[in-house]
């Protein structure tokens, strides 16, 4: 009998809608990314610092979790975008085409400031936004607590956002 080599049954594939009742995760996996990098960074206090910590190996995995940052955003519902215009969604997906697209030229004090400067407020509107929403219903309580309690998201400090 011949060894199949491909499978015979069709596969699906699951696209979660764009829709603000989906956000959760995507705004959650922002949050987990902003934590790692805020541990990237943490004893940096230029961008020389970073740049050339562990060979180069923190500022490689924070411009990854950057790239990650605006996927994250990219999928979040034009509904909730829209809610929540003061939030840089535009510049945070920007910022994810440069790390992509360009990533030997981007400017490490550019890339220094973002990670010091403007992270942290996006971490505080991201924080904001959940709370809110789970306040209003519109995030499934549940789902928030299934994530709470996975390792994958062992980052995001779930208590601030609950204050």
């Amino acid at each position: 009998m011949p060894i199949q080599l491909y499978c015979t049954v069709p596969k699906k594939i699951y696209v979660m809608q764009r829709h603000i009742k989906n956000d959760l995760l995507h705004l959650l996996g922002i949050l987990e990314s902003v934590g790692k990098i805020g541990i990237y960074t943490a004893t940096c206090f230029s961008p020389d610092d970073f740049y050339f910590l562990n060979d180069q190996l923190n500022f490689n995995a924070s411009l990854n979790l950057m790239a990650h940052i605006g996927e994250c955003s990219n999928k979040i519902s034009d509904e909730l975008k829209a809610k929540y215009g003061a939030a840089s969604w535009k510049q945070v997906k920007d910022f994810r085409n440069r790390v992509v697209h360009d990533y030997a030229g981007l400017n490490i004090y550019i890339v220094f400031d973002i990670i010091k400067q403007e992270l942290p407020l996006l971490q505080e509107q991201i924080g904001q936004i959940i709370a809110t929403e789970l306040h209003l219903s519109t995030f499934d309580i549940e789902e928030f607590n299934v994530a709470k309690s996975s390792s994958y998201y062992s980052h995001v400090d779930f208590n601030r956002i609950l204050r």
